[in-house]
């Protein structure tokens, strides 16, 4: 069986509004991130990929089928939606169990599984606990195991990391990055952080069109050689903020250590610095001329 996501001039209308306009991505095995803003259409190929709503036209199979083929794709794909939520009063354990059912398992399969797939997302120990009474990160954990129960060969999450705090969010990257080992996850987000944490490959989506398109290392290339840091006085802040793109504010008193993304040296006293991906998608976001 293939082991890859390909995607040919895919587009989607709502009326004479276009969400996709001939998106083209091959995603293989492992982690792939696709970065955009709020509303570039990222939940949109979401919901294509996994037959909740239908293209207007191109060409989309996974591994190999279809996504005509809805029942096959189905079954192939596990899907955690950026809104996922359960009935609050059933129990951890009753809550994937049911979901289970639903997803076709029998019952002395699903004694086996439910316990394996909750030990796999950590909630073991709360299996008896209600639903309603998990953290964000457990029911976004609860999520990741309604996904998997069915031990898809593609799972695919839409920004899973939204409103957790810090400590969560670097679990829940852990568990996807776990999962990813053998099978396709494909993570949409507008968070850079959850990107450069886990992803080797990744596509940058705005306004329905695809921007970028490849590893890590060839975006951050992009910027290379034009991001700087310096020292400047706090007062100058919003004069610099208009001039140059600025990705970083340190402030410390009357003083301000800035990071900031120019074309040349800014300031006599600048430093040249490593670029990270945020100040790549930044400086991409700002220069679209350049890839879309």
């Amino acid at each position: 069986m293939e082991t890859s996501i390909e995607i040919l001039d895919l587009t989607k209308n709502y009326g004479k509004k276009q969400a996709l306009s001939k998106v083209n991505l091959t995603i293989p095995r492992g982690m792939f991130g696709l970065l955009g803003p709020n509303g570039a259409g990222k939940t949109t190929l979401m919901k294509v990929l996994t037959t909740l709503i239908p293209k207007t036209a191109g060409e989309v199979k996974i591994c190999g089928v279809p996504v005509e083929e809805s029942r096959k794709i189905r079954s192939m794909t596990g899907y955690l939606p950026q809104d996922f939520s359960m009935y609050g009063n059933m129990s951890v354990y009753e809550a994937l169990d049911y979901l289970a059912v639903l997803s076709g398992m029998g019952k002395t399969e699903r004694k086996i599984k439910v316990p394996e797939v909750l030990d796999q997302v950590n909630l073991l120990e709360k299996k008896r606990g209600k639903v309603r009474s998990l953290s964000g990160g457990m029911k976004r954990r609860l999520g990741i195991a309604q996904a998997i129960i069915h031990q898809p060969e593609v799972i695919i999450v839409d920004e899973p990391t939204a409103g957790l705090d810090p400590e969560e969010r670097v679990r829940f990257r852990n568990l996807l990055c776990e999962i990813a080992k053998d099978r396709i996850v494909l993570l949409s987000t507008h968070i850079v952080g959850d990107i450069e944490a886990t992803c080797e490959n990744i596509a940058v989506l705005d306004q329905g069109k695809i921007c970028f398109n490849g590893k890590v290392k060839e975006l951050l290339s992009i910027v290379e050689g034009k991001v700087y840091s310096t020292e400047i006085a706090a007062s100058e802040l919003e004069r610099v903020k208009q001039k140059y793109m600025v990705t970083g504010i340190l402030t410390a008193g009357t003083a301000a250590t800035v990071k900031i993304i120019a074309d040349e040296r800014p300031f006599p006293h600048a430093k040249q610095v490593q670029p990270d991906v945020e100040d790549a998608y930044m400086y991409l976001m700002n220069k679209k001329n350049i890839a879309c």
